[in-house]
């Protein structure tokens, strides 16, 4: 009687050991016999439930030695009904070596159930060569009869381009250069010095007063971009990117503010505070801030030369000579 459960037993298992064995792969190679440096297609019809992962070989460059994989193309699914389908996975592989090459199989896996391919020969040839019998020897170097009439042709073909840029050179030498072309010279207007342009800015704002009409931020805006482009132009300083700081900063390393540069302190911080802090100045501000920007561009002008006792000693002599002829 335990006999007859333990037998029963092991066919349940087997039929439930069946009932998961839904894999089967079948390989074959198209075509199985190729010549060097053709392609044969590496074929796998893999046939497993629609609801199953299977996990299938994964191919390098070559597949065995002297075999070599070309390109993996796109699988192929095909369904077969009763909850099954078939994958058709397809490979192109080469050889470049005559030979026989031995294809191993290869293992498909899933949860419950793993099927291999059988192993496949493929037959590499070499070329052909017998259909190369036929073919004649080379024949030696033939020499090219001479002919006058082409000879003539290609000299005619020189002695009209030669010509025809004679003729242009003729051309262009009578017609063109001979004339001269005269070349007026621009009269280059005379600079204005940096210091006339500033003076004059400043002269400008202080006849409009517009600190007076009550637009106190636009006077002091007005003021200092006179003084930033004067130090631009006259000190080669790009003061209208520069903040107060950098300004002041540089003003304390140059030798040519030493005079002004409490002057150029007050003046930029004083206009800082009523163009971003809302400050509202008193008249007498106003009045000082116009006064001190005056001074600034006065004192670092450049001053005229003083004139030498010579040439006081000539000027007053030729006066002297001069009330003498007189």
């Amino acid at each position: 009687m335990k006999i007859d459960k333990f037998i029963l037993v092991l066919v349940l298992s087997a039929i439930a050991l069946a009932s998961y064995a839904n894999i089967s792969v079948y390989g074959k190679l198209e075509p199985s016999k190729i010549v060097m440096g053709d392609q044969a297609t590496l074929k796998f019809e893999l046939a497993q439930d629609k609801n199953d992962r299977v996990s299938c070989p994964v191919f390098k460059d070559t597949l065995t030695a002297g075999v070599e994989l070309v390109e993996a193309l796109k699988p192929d699914t095909v369904d077969l009904g009763d909850g099954r389908i078939q994958v058709n996975l397809n490979y192109l592989i080469t050889a470049f070596d005559s030979g026989f090459y031995f294809i191993p199989s290869y293992k498909f896996v899933s949860a419950y159930d793993s099927a291999s391919s059988k192993p496949l020969g493929l037959m590499v040839d070499t070329v052909d060569t017998e259909a190369d019998a036929d073919i004649n020897p080379i024949k030696d170097i033939m020499n090219a009869p001479f002919l006058w009439s082409e000879f003539f042709y290609w000299v005619g073909i020189v002695v009209a381009i030669l010509a025809f840029i004679a003729l242009v050179v003729y051309l262009l030498m009578k017609y063109v250069f001979k004339k001269e072309v005269k070349i007026i010279p621009q009269k280059e207007e005379p600079k204005i010095p940096a210091h006339i342009i500033a003076l004059q800015k400043l002269e400008q704002i202080k006849s409009e007063k517009s600190w007076q009409s009550g637009d106190i931020k636009l006077f002091y805006t007005q003021v200092t971009d006179v003084i930033r482009e004067y130090m631009d132009n006259q000190f080669s300083i790009n003061a209208m990117e520069l903040t107060t700081d950098e300004i002041l900063s540089l003003a304390k390393k140059s030798p040519e503010f030493e005079q002004v540069r409490q002057i150029l302190k007050e003046m930029l911080e004083l206009s800082d505070l009523v163009k971003f802090a809302k400050f509202v100045p008193m008249e007498d501000d106003n009045n000082r801030s116009m006064l001190n920007a005056f001074a600034f561009v006065e004192k670092t002008m450049p001053q005229p030369e003083p004139e030498s006792e010579s040439d006081a000693g000539d000027d007053s002599a030729n006066n002297e000579e001069k009330e003498g002829k007189v």
